[in-house]
């Protein structure tokens, strides 16, 4: 077993020092880095921050979006014994004033000037802050501000003068060191710091990968933020393990053109974008001849018939054949879209619908879903390669206890439980007990194979006021099938019924009012209008046949405009906050129930 993070990348560039290790866009092409090049500027940048007299257990930040400087500062930081501190691009300045004061972060690297004149607003409030380190140039005065290429000299002329360093540095590393705080984005209260150790970190990212079976030829295409944990563990410490190949988006926007550049093998992703992928494509083949459709229907049709009877260890010759057109014919025009040579896709972050799985496993491409949470390393459980059950996610990784204890909480023991809440033990020892076991917040169910399967947060279950219990995500994620919704939130607790807040597509939505053509001016007037309300209400019966008369939303709210992070109403990993919302469109929901 690897002693730490960084030790698992010396291997690798120890064993593909000339293979690409990460890809970034430059005038529109994709250059590489190679594992030797990456290994040369971490120990410069190692070097440099030591030079600057920050230490070892000191908190430096990283304040961008994904790109090769994130995870070459990660590793120097690990490497100086420094802990790091990974902060949401997108959060709002006043969230990255709470976050740097509460870790007393010292140092901060940041992506360019919008990121900088962030940090600028909210200087004074951080006492500790002493370097800020742009990795674009910017204009800026005082001291303080040093170019991520100026920390490049100085590391190597530090490097120059102690040769033996760096190569001391991590050797003296201890396995149960904190290494990294991590906020919790908290879809109630302030965010947590989670302290996080490379122990915890290399058994996760050693038992995850032997569930997932990587390959050196892998690459990546990473989108998701670095600041999460679930792509810096899954989308970035897994491939580098195995000496894979990370390719990075140019924006969250530029995704599907990115992914035909960069042509993928494998994909971590929110269950959000893979429901998009899913949905364009019924939406084009519904929009094509009938010919079209008969065609795509019949070959999806095959599709699931011939892997359940390959998950069922069944064959038939028939269905083998067919399956074969249905995937010359149809399914590889779909998989060359999405770069032509996809092993599998990773599913994580929240319930991925079974239609959404069932779709991808039908044209050939079997996502992998996993549980975890930040307090626990990352990844609790994941589903073994064709071995998936419904609704399921899967099974604990390796050296990962689970039970559920009597309420139905799913409780986790093991190495990679936290350390705890960074200065707040009482908080912490609210959720680890005094046998170890970190108790989640999740309600769920292990089955008689250890496979889990999660119902909903525990304080998100809503209790109506007769007394039935309701669990939220399940209905919103059906609801989520339309494609009308884009999401939604139930409210209910101590009421009549349930009701939900609906956040429609309003894409969608405009291209609806066309066709039946009822003019619109505006999101506001198009969320009013009689026809397109009736028409929402009969989504929202259509998509909830399968649940208890108790737990159907009753009414709606169709808001006018989506949610924002930077309004508070979603978290960075955009959750939404339920209390939040609750609370702003509290008089909206009285009135549902007056009515």
């Amino acid at each position: 077993m690897f002693k730490t993070v960084v030790h698992i990348l010396q291997n690798s560039i120890r064993n593909f020092s000339e293979k690409n290790a990460l890809l970034f866009k430059e005038n529109g092409d994709y250059q590489g880095i190679t594992y030797r090049e990456m290994g040369e500027k971490i120990e410069d940048l190692t070097h440099g921050l030591v030079s600057l007299g920050l230490k070892d257990g000191d908190r430096i930040a990283i304040l961008s979006y994904n790109r090769p400087e994130w995870p070459m500062c990660d590793f120097a930081i690990f490497s100086m014994h420094g802990i790091v501190v990974p902060i949401y691009h997108t959060l709002p300045p006043n969230q990255i004033a709470y976050i740097l004061q509460d870790a007393g972060v010292r140092a901060i690297f940041v992506e360019d000037k919008l990121q900088y004149d962030k940090i600028t607003q909210i200087h004074e409030k951080v006492s500790s802050l002493e370097y800020i380190i742009p990795f674009t140039e910017i204009e800026s005065e005082g001291e303080q501000v040093i170019s991520f290429d100026d920390l490049l000299t100085r590391g190597k002329q530090h490097r120059v003068q102690n040769p033996e360093f760096y190569q001391n540095s991590i050797d003296s590393i201890e396995p149960k060191e904190v290494c990294s705080i991590v906020y919790t984005s908290g879809t109630t209260g302030l965010p947590k710091g989670v302290m996080l150790n490379h122990r915890g970190f290399v058994l996760d990212v050693v038992n995850s990968e032997a569930v997932f079976g990587l390959y050196p030829e892998d690459v990546f295409l990473s989108f998701l933020p670095l600041s999460h944990l679930y792509e810096r563990l899954g989308g970035h410490w897994c491939p580098l393990y195995r000496g894979a190949t990370i390719g990075y988006a140019e924006d969250i926007n530029t995704v599907v053109e990115d992914i035909q550049k960069v042509r993928p093998t494998v994909m971590v992703s929110v269950p959000r974008l893979y429901e998009k992928i899913s949905s364009a494509v019924i939406e084009q083949v519904e929009a094509g001849s009938s010919l079209k459709k008969k065609l795509f229907y019949w070959a999806l049709k095959t599709g699931r018939r011939y892997h359940e009877l390959k998950f069922s260890q069944q064959s038939e010759a028939l269905v083998s054949l067919k399956y074969r057109l249905a995937d010359k014919v149809v399914f590889g025009k779909i998989k060359q879209k999405l770069g032509g040579r996809f092993r599998f896709p990773i599913s994580g972050g929240a319930p991925l619908p079974t239609e959404t799985l069932k779709f991808f496993e039908a044209i050939g491409l079997q996502i992998v879903e996993g549980y975890g949470m930040t307090e626990t390393h990352l990844i609790i459980t994941l589903t073994p390669p064709e071995s998936t059950k419904y609704g399921s996610c899967g099974k604990p990784i390796p050296e990962v206890e689970i039970k559920v204890a009597a309420d139905g909480e799913i409780l986790v023991r093991g190495q990679t439980v936290m350390a705890g809440y960074y200065q707040q033990p009482d908080l912490t020892a609210e959720v680890i007990d005094e046998e170890g076991w970190f108790h989640t917040g999740d309600i769920g169910q292990l089955d008689e194979d250890n496979y889990l399967f999660i119902t909903d947060r525990k304080k998100n279950i809503l209790v109506t006021a007769g007394g039935k219990n309701v669990a939220p995500a399940p209905i919103e994620n059906a609801l989520k099938l339309s494609k009308y919704i884009d999401d939604v939130c139930l409210v209910g607790d101590g009421r009549k019924f349930v009701s939900g807040i609906i956040i429609p597509s309003y894409e969608n939505l405009k291209k609806w009012t066309v066709e039946h053509g009822i003019p619109v001016d505006g999101n506001r007037d198009l969320v009013k209008k009689s026809e397109v309300v009736q028409m929402m209400i009969a989504e929202v019966e259509k998509h909830q046949e399968d649940f208890a008369r108790f737990e159907k939303v009753k009414k709606i709210i169709i808001l006018p405009e989506p949610l924002t992070v930077e309004n508070g109403e979603l978290t960075p990993s955009l959750k939404i906050k339920r209390n939040v919302i609750e609370k702003r469109f509290r008089e909206e929901i009285d009135r549902l129930y007056e009515e």
